[in-house]
């Protein structure tokens, strides 16, 4: 392990089997093995100086036992046995720091140390098991050791600067690992603001915004009728001809491109996309908002859709065209199944503006009978011979007149 792996706890980008969950543990638990360490070096020398050797040695042992902490947490994020092994270290290196200066030593100060990091840990039981056997040990050092004379001597002046260290020691170890934690914790919310507004955003361009909300309140069943909405599909032509003569990405970067071109004209519009299938774009207006201006936005849209396709064309040098077609009347609107959500329309007039599409012309806007009553005022419109429509019969269709 080099040094900055040392210095750096693991983050989400570098371990990402890590959970958002487990990262706020595991950062706690890096630095709290560096203060153990830090602490436990500085004691090496402390004890050598005052000439009890055997202490020096357990801290040797004990910072080895903090790097194995931190080894655990980066290699293998075992969080169990870094909390195994740091209430045992502190609770056997307190008791024989007591046992051989003495209960004025300060060494138990260590212990609610241990206590107070235990609740920092994800295991609930194991903290409560670590608090009981550390308040349970802190018990029986004082009554073996707070009246019995240690059988190590030093100075009072020695006790007292171990007493003002441990103290200040243990303040600023419970202090750092609880500021740790505390940035580990804002950024783990951080982290879960940005996946959860990235998966609002998500839900948004997959259903109209009323109707995610719906769902995000558990409702069971979205089903809604509109008395009067407008349904247009438009279908991309010369795009078989292309699909064949060009790369798999290319096609998906050409159709995105275009079909975001599309997306970008919606809100502006004040319609709402349905779905597309293929190289076909389906978009309603009126629902799940109702409007009284429905037709007017939709063919609004459709010739927007055409100027798009125009412009797309004089970017890519294409000569691609879209058959667009155009019916209203009433719809139901709802959800369906339990996975992959999509919001979809049923009844006549859908299939009427299926069929307004397919019988249409490249280039231009079909309109069916229910539409043009609804702009024969306000758009010019060319009258088409009757037309047989399957499913339908003999219809009086329309073509939208651009000026």
């Amino acid at each position: 392990m080099d040094l900055k792996s040392f210095l750096h706890p693991p983050t989400l980008e570098s371990k990402k089997e890590l959970s958002i969950a487990e990262y706020r543990y595991v950062t706690f638990a890096h630095w709290a093995s560096i203060c153990g360490v830090i602490s436990h070096f500085l004691l090496i020398f402390v004890f050598f100086y005052i000439g009890l050797t055997i202490m020096s040695y357990v801290n040797f042992l004990s910072v080895g036992i903090f790097l194995l902490c931190i080894y655990s947490v980066h290699k293998r994020r075992n969080l169990f046995l870094f909390c195994i092994l740091v209430a045992f270290e502190v609770n056997i290196h307190a008791g024989l720091a007591i046992y051989f200066l003495g209960w004025a030593s300060g060494f138990q100060y260590f212990i609610f140390v241990a206590v107070l990091s235990a609740f920092f840990i994800q295991y609930k039981k194991l903290s409560i098991s670590i608090a009981i056997f550390s308040i349970i040990n802190f018990i029986i050092l004082f009554i073996l050791f707070a009246t019995r004379i240690p059988p190590f001597y030093t100075s009072v002046t020695i006790i007292n600067l171990f007493n003002i260290a441990i103290g200040i020691s243990c303040l600023v170890i419970v202090g750092s690992m609880a500021y740790m934690f505390s940035r580990a914790v804002d950024e783990t919310e951080n982290r879960l603001q940005v996946q959860y507004d990235r998966a609002e955003r998500l839900l948004r361009n997959i259903l109209p915004e009323s109707v995610a909300e719906r769902l995000k309140e558990n409702e069971q069943l979205i089903a809604d009728g509109f008395a009067q909405s407008s349904i247009l599909f438009a279908d991309l032509q010369n795009f078989t001809e292309f699909s064949g003569s060009t790369t798999p990405k290319n096609l998906v970067y050409m159709l995105n491109e275009l079909f975001s071109s599309f997306d970008d004209l919606l809100e502006q519009h004040g319609v709402e996309k349905i779905k597309t299938i293929g190289d076909a774009y389906m978009v309603a207006s009126g629902l799940p908002q109702e409007s009284g201006r429905h037709a007017e936005q939709i063919l609004d849209y459709a010739l927007a859709m055409l100027a798009a396709v125009k412009g797309f064309n004089s970017k890519q040098g294409l000569d691609f065209s879209i058959r667009i077609g155009v019916n209203s009347g009433p719809v139901i609107a709802g959800v369906v199944g339990k996975k992959k959500y999509s919001y979809d329309l049923w009844g006549d007039t859908v299939n009427v503006a299926s069929r307004m599409e397919a019988s249409g012309v490249p280039g231009e806007i079909h309109l069916s009978e229910n539409t043009y009553r609804l702009i024969k005022d306000k758009y010019n419109v060319i009258k088409r011979e009757p037309l047989q429509i399957k499913g339908k019969g003999l219809m009086q269709t329309y073509f939208l007149r651009f000026a």
